[in-house]
């Protein structure tokens, strides 16, 4: 059990990565309620109840200009000759307001319904806590002064806070937002593997001290007394420590400050970027797609560390994540940028990295080079950062510890806003199952357990409605053709028609190719690093119920569309080279960048459902690795999608 749980009540939900929406209307009196998740060791609710008396408490976030412009104007008469007071410096861009007081409603056992999905025995078994779980209803009122903000902008956020009498405070932050939007015109953003490591902010000051101690006079003497019988490593040595006339590979190379690819440095710029929508109301939520840390543990753990206390959330790449978000104080190192507090609510889903436990060499698959490093410099890292090479393919559910109690205690959840369905599933952690995928450097996920199907059947069946769209939300996509066929694989399906490029980026639907010409699925394996349990029944979902399905996990830029394959159904391999079975495809499957040529909402519409994949924020792909920074705008405008390209922080 984590420490922080006690005989007091510890609030899971609403949490920093699946905030509670409530809808704010110009009333002249303004209370909201709303539903809150807690756990406690105590089991008699009155008990509860008198223990949360006077303890629960909201603090509104008000952007820091619009704060000072306020003060200023409240005091200008007073303060007018005090330039200090009239223009205080500002260190944060987000200040604090005064608490608002919550109150207890009512308190009962939770007993979570299917559509909830909260899996309490297994997070139970797996140590995440033992206490009793109970569902709160809590009450609060709005003061002048938010209404005043909510004039200005679309929506506020509010640190939910329970003073314990016994521990240090609870803070969930960001978790309760009240909007004024009706959910007609709204926009989202989509962004996914993050990456976030400790390790990352190291690298600049590892490499650089590494470059000013290798090549010290002392070292190239020594080198070059040493190997005087081996005339041809000498000289190979000595044209690398500058004692010839000829330029080394790391001087060809732009700095290291240009070329280095900091996936921390990544979710910095995307933060500043998408706080500036934010206040040009441009920007509503945003939702991450997984792989929010590049693995869980601390490089720079000592080995004598037992495995809970890996886990523990303050030894965990996820205190690092969240206090970029929050902004929180963090060493100072060469190499790291400003950052800021996000402004915007945020909605997670884990990937198959945040299942990782330990981190990883990056001389494997050659990662360095997605980072911008040589392989010098990827030794000289590894030398410091040594990796255990079984550890780092482990998985393990105890690596979500932090996740769970600090981010998002749903691992599968929905909500609606408007007429849109938002649907977000946990696709898993890597799977061994399909091998080859996972050597080649594109592991599968573990995909949809038959819970999750039940759980899709019973929002279709209770949730959905007719005139509605639903949004899909996974890690890892449902689809994913190989870029090039491989003979193994054209020798097993026998679907390759002679004479035409193996390359599938030939086969885009607007390039005028006959519709059965330019189906992809008759030509290429789909199922290359997806999803290995159920995936049928996944794309049945796609194209039955969804009208987009976000992905990430490839960290590639590529989408395609669903069709009913009426007569001409195909198949893809299950799980090669071990299982050679083939599984039925349910859907006819077109490429193109759909979301570049489909550019109104009444041809987005006809050419639906979509599944997109979102190129990495955090990292590049191995085809690309400058193709990192990428997050996708999402438009809804009157009720209808209008647009859903992809943007980079760098351009």
């Amino acid at each position: 059990m984590d420490e922080d749980f006690n005989s007091e009540a510890f609030f899971l939900a609403p949490n920093l990565g699946c905030p509670i929406l409530l809808n704010f209307s110009e009333r002249k009196k303004e209370e909201f309620r709303f539903t809150s998740l807690a756990c406690s060791h105590l089991e008699n609710l009155d008990n509860l109840n008198k223990l949360l008396v006077d303890s629960i408490k909201l603090i509104p976030l008000f952007e820091s200009k619009w704060k000072q412009r306020r003060e200023r104007r409240k005091f200008r008469f007073k303060f007018w000759k005090s330039p200090k007071m009239m223009n205080p410096p500002i260190h944060t861009n987000i200040v604090r307001g005064d608490p608002i007081a919550v109150k207890v409603i009512h308190i009962e056992n939770f007993n979570p319904s299917f559509d909830e999905f909260i899996e309490l025995d297994h997070y139970r078994k797996k140590g995440i806590f033992t206490g009793n779980c109970f569902q709160f209803l809590l009450e609060f009122s709005v003061n002048k002064e938010i209404k005043k903000y909510l004039k200005d902008y679309n929506f506020l956020m509010f640190d939910l806070v329970h003073q314990s009498k016994i521990e240090k405070e609870r803070i969930n932050f960001h978790s309760v937002v009240v909007s004024k939007n009706k959910w007609e015109n709204f926009s989202f953003v989509q962004a996914s593997d993050l990456h976030v490591a400790d390790r990352n902010d190291n690298i600049y000051e590892i490499i650089k001290n590494w470059l000013s101690g290798f090549k010290t006079k002392a070292f190239a003497d020594f080198a070059k007394f040493s190997l005087d019988s081996f005339s041809f490593i000498k000289k190979s040595l000595l044209k690398f420590f500058n004692q010839d006339d000829t330029k080394t590979e790391a001087e060809r190379m732009e700095p290291l400050r240009k070329r280095l690819i900091n996936p921390n440095n990544n979710l910095r710029k995307f933060i500043r970027i998408m706080n500036k929508k934010v206040l040009r109301n441009e920007l509503d939520f945003i939702v991450l797609t997984g792989d929010l840390i590049d693995y869980s543990t601390l490089s720079n753990l000592p080995a004598d560390f037992n495995e809970f206390s890996n886990f523990h959330y303050n030894n965990s790449n996820w205190k690092v994540l969240k206090d970029i978000l929050l902004n929180k104080h963090q060493k100072v190192r060469r190499g790291i940028i400003r950052g800021e507090e996000i402004l915007c609510p945020i909605y997670t889903i884990p990937g198959n990295h945040d299942f990782r436990p330990y981190h990883y060499d990056i001389r494997w698959g050659n990662l360095y080079k997605k980072i911008g490093l040589n392989l010098n410099e990827a030794i000289a890292l590894n030398d410091k950062l040594a990796a255990n090479p079984i550890g780092s393919i482990t998985r393990n559910f105890l690596a979500l510890n932090g996740y769970l109690l600090e981010f998002n205690f749903k691992l599968n959840y929905t909500f609606k806003l408007g007429k849109y369905n938002f649907v977000l599933l946990n696709s898993g952690p890597d799977s061994f199952k399909n091998l080859r995928d996972f050597i080649s450097g594109h592991p599968s996920a573990t995909g949809l357990t038959n819970k999750q199907i039940h759980y899709l059947e019973y929002l279709i069946n209770n949730v959905f409605n007719d005139n509605e769209h639903t949004f899909l939300f996974l890690h890892c996509p449902p689809i994913n053709p190989q870029k090039k066929i491989s003979i193994f694989d054209r020798f097993i399906l026998a679907k390759v028609s002679g004479g035409l490029s193996r390359d599938f980026k030939y086969f885009k639907e607007s390039l005028g190719l006959t519709k059965h010409k330019s189906r992809i699925d008759s030509r290429f394996n789909l199922k290359y690093g997806t999803i290995s349990s159920n995936w049928e029944k996944l794309i049945n979902f796609c194209k039955d119920h969804c009208f987009v399905t976000f992905s990430g996990h490839t960290h590639e830029f590529k989408e395609f569309r669903l069709e009913n394959p009426e007569k001409s159904k195909t198949k893809v391999l299950d799980a090669p080279p071990f299982v050679l079975r083939k599984i039925e495809n349910p859907a006819a499957v077109f490429y193109d960048v759909y979301s570049e040529i489909n550019t109104d909402f009444r041809t987005i519409q006809n050419n639906s459902p979509y599944i997109l994949q979102t190129p990495a924020l955090g990292l590049g792909g191995y085809h690309n690795p400058k193709l990192a920074g990428a997050y996708r705008e999402i438009k809804i405008e009157k009720g209808k999608l209008a647009s859903f390209k992809v943007f980079f922080i760098n351009k």
